[in-house]
């Protein structure tokens, strides 16, 4: 094998098994198992989700013990996530049905690890952030600051220097797109000059 063919193939079965590693560092199980994985995608792209906020909220889904049946209620399960998803009430029939099937067994697969659940959601949020700079935010920043007021942009700034960490009194900055910046250009979506 040349060179380069050996270095790409060096990088890719790097790049896989380190995406590997952080995508079960964010779900909180111990491997990413790859059905795991792609079932999570098709139902993420069922129901208009918030990734950010979806993933930093798994950290808070109740774990069965293993003790027998579950007896960890739907609602129990899926309360955690309802801020991650737009159009909650579309959460429902196949795609409710999928969405807990994949959370039990993710469940089951977390559990497997041994960890106890305070250390795996510390572990989890540690991973995904609560704070990330979002379209809309940095909209209104640049709106501010062209109006000479620069304040929301040292405060996004304060904000994700710790990105992972709780901030009190600035839960605002954690929440999804408002719908006033769904059609907003540069909120929501940036075209290919932004």
């Amino acid at each position: 094998m040349p060179p380069l063919e050996a270095a790409l193939a060096f990088y890719t079965e790097t790049y896989e098994a380190e995406a590997g590693r952080l995508l079960a560092a964010k779900l909180g199980v111990p491997d990413a198992d790859p059905e795991l994985v792609e079932e999570l995608w098709q139902i993420l792209s069922l129901v208009e989700t918030d990734f950010t906020l979806f993933f930093r909220r798994l950290a808070d889904v109740p774990i069965p013990d293993g003790q027998g049946p579950s007896s960890i209620s739907d609602e129990a399960l899926l309360a955690p996530l309802a801020e991650a998803y737009y159009t909650p009430a579309a959460l429902g029939g196949e795609v409710r049905a999928r969405t807990l099937a994949w959370l039990r067994r993710r469940g089951d697969l977390a559990r497997s690890a041994g960890t106890s659940p305070e250390v795996r959601r510390a572990r989890m949020n540690a991973v995904n952030p609560k704070y990330v700079l979002r379209n809309c935010l940095a909209q209104l920043a640049i709106d501010d600051a062209e109006r000479g007021d620069p304040a929301l942009v040292v405060e996004l700034l304060d904000l994700l220097r710790h990105p992972y960490d709780e901030q009190p009194g600035r839960e605002r900055f954690a929440a999804r797109r408002p719908d006033w910046a769904r059609h907003r250009a540069g909120c929501s979506m940036l075209s290919c000059s932004s």
